[in-house]
């Protein structure tokens, strides 16, 4: 009888030690748990507070540059402007309800539209960071303005698809109508300045030519200088038009070039220098590219004209163009044997008016790639310099495709 009682006695105490356990362990865990939804909860109340002050330090600067914003879900279509966007033209935001996809189209010029809406189709085809495109957009009063408009995807699906970009508008109409003036006033200056000179160098000749035998050597050597200047001056004056008129095309109505065509041509025109040089020229398959013809032809004008002019003596000029591509753009690549390009200097030849120092004897402003450049740049692509070799250069630039 004792014994059953000790043995009840010690398992009701099991049992209670038991439930003490099994409620401490509980208790530890609601605590955990309690410490855990706390700490999630400060660390929620610290992000909010952090997009909070975010959101407005970016206020802050919209409202103090009063800058002109968009907001795109391209998922659903649905697109919100600022008032400041409205004010770009002239109006309220109230004034242009209803906004929607249309809302662009109602007053962007449509000769800008389809390469606007090409560039944004290629931002999120190719899933770039960035958009940027400029095009006119009619003002309330029936002016057009020149718009600046930059946007980027700044998040996407669980797919990741595009959802959402933000962008800006900037008026750079008063940058435009300067541009234009100088362009303007550099092909005035250019033919007043080429008429001057184009008179020095005939009467130069001139002299050259009937005085010559009345003339000493120093005399002679003058006149050569003279004439040389002369030259130079002239070609350095075309070099600074063209690029001006290169700083404007990006405007100008691109349309489908044959680029085996396009090279047939500028060998046509340059066959009397190709020949004096004893040049080989291989152009290779070639693709249709979507840009703007003339400067485009100035690109490889100015390219084969540089593979040409800076090669070595008693050496005979190899040219070869030929063209690769991938998803998104058609590489170029101009290819000669001449006296190369140091890798030193590979990135600095694209500055205005930037010559090397091995290049003093060969003519030139340093203005050549500058406007290579430049037309590139304007086709949505890059050029860059590699080797060829122990000798010559390979000159690579990208155009991005449209389709």
């Amino acid at each position: 009888m004792m014994l059953c009682s000790v043995v009840l006695l010690a398992g009701f105490n099991l049992i209670q030690f038991s439930r003490r356990y099994k409620l401490l362990r509980r208790q530890q865990q609601d605590q955990q748990t309690m410490q855990l939804l706390r700490e999630t909860i400060r660390e929620k109340t610290q992000f909010q507070e952090a997009l909070i002050r975010e959101k407005e330090r970016l206020n802050f600067v919209l409202e103090g540059t009063n800058a002109a914003t968009w907001e795109w879900n391209i998922q659903t279509g649905q697109l919100t402007y600022n008032e400041t966007w409205a004010s770009l033209i002239g109006y309220t935001l109230e004034e242009i309800q209803p906004i929607d996809q249309n809302t662009l189209a109602r007053f962007a010029h449509p000769d800008d539209l389809e390469e606007a809406n090409n560039r944004v189709s290629n931002c999120l085809r190719d899933q770039s960071l960035f958009y940027e495109a400029t095009y006119r957009m009619k003002h309330k009063d029936g002016h057009w303005v020149w718009i600046l408009d930059r946007g980027k995807v700044v998040s996407a699906t669980e797919t990741g698809a595009p959802l959402k970009m933000f962008g800006t508008h900037v008026d750079i109409s008063p940058l435009k109508e300067s541009n234009e003036e100088l362009t303007r006033f550099a092909s005035v200056a250019s033919h007043d300045m080429k008429e001057p000179l184009r008179m020095i160098s005939s009467f130069m000749r001139l002299l050259q030519k009937n005085y010559e035998q009345l003339l000493d050597a120093k005399a002679r050597q003058y006149i050569h200088y003279a004439m040389d200047g002369a030259e130079r001056m002239t070609a350095l004056i075309q070099e600074l038009l063209a690029y001006a008129h290169a700083g404007g095309m990006q405007h100008n109505k691109r349309e489908w070039i044959n680029c085996a065509d396009l090279l047939n041509q500028i060998a046509v025109l340059n066959k009397a220098q190709l020949d004096d040089q004893g040049a080989v020229l291989k152009i290779g398959e070639l693709p249709m590219v979507y840009a703007n013809k003339t400067p485009l032809k100035l690109l490889f004008q100015n390219l084969i004209s540089n593979a040409l002019k800076y090669q070595l003596p008693e050496v005979q000029p190899i040219l070869e163009i030929t063209a690769t591509e991938d998803n998104f753009y058609w590489q170029f690549s101009v290819s000669d044997n001449g006296i190369g390009i140091p890798p030193e200097h590979r990135e600095e030849v694209f500055h205005l008016f930037k010559r090397l120092p091995t290049q003093h004897e060969y003519s030139g402003s340093g203005m050549g790639l500058a406007t290579c450049k430049r037309i590139v740049e304007q086709h949505g692509g890059k050029i860059w310099i590699d080797d060829n070799g122990s000798t010559g250069t390979i000159l690579t630039f990208t155009i991005r495709k449209t389709a």
